[in-house]
């Protein structure tokens, strides 16, 4: 529905769904880009749907027919970005690759997590510099591995941003 210019708003905190709402409800088009992540909650991975740019949104809206003033002062709305005392346009362009790029539809799922005999390496620590093979979920920080000590497999609980992911994985 091409009918304005795209802009950049800046929302509050976490209400990017609530600054949506409310713009569709004066009849301003908008856009949240949305993927769908992996993540360790309570110590299970889940996958939830996050804003790819949290606290930003893109509005599409005449100007002759609705106010900036009104669009700025909606509900969960903070402020447009600007540079130089003027909104910041955004090209349609980048609007069409964000759209195709998170259709939900797609099921893409982003995830840096590690899957069950993912080879590691430990990068902090006292285990640093040696490999691990990672094994499962201990909490929301933490993970399970085996590590070679003196010939034997060893558990251990490391933290996640201790470790990284090997270039021995197989493909």
């Amino acid at each position: 529905m091409k009918e304005g210019s795209w802009f950049l708003l800046q929302t509050k905190s976490r209400q990017e769904a609530r600054a949506v709402e409310n713009l569709g409800r004066q009849g301003v088009d908008s856009f949240c880009p949305m993927v769908r992540i992996e993540k360790v909650s309570r110590g299970t991975r889940v996958i939830k749907e996050e804003a790819l740019f949290p606290s930003y949104l893109f509005v599409n809206f005449n100007q002759s027919k609705v106010s900036a003033t009104t669009v700025r002062s909606t509900r969960g709305v903070s402020h447009f970005v600007t540079s130089a005392g003027s909104p910041v346009m955004v090209p349609d362009t980048l609007i069409e690759q964000l759209q195709e790029r998170t259709d939900a539809t797609s099921g893409e799922v982003v995830s840096d997590l590690p899957k069950i005999g993912d080879q590691l390496q430990i990068i902090d620590g006292p285990f640093r510099g040696l490999n691990a093979v990672f094994t499962e979920i201990d909490g929301n920080q933490r993970a399970v591995v085996l590590v070679n000590l003196l010939n034997q497999q060893v558990k251990a609980s490391l933290p996640f941003k201790s470790l990284t992911a090997s270039d021995k994985n197989p493909d």
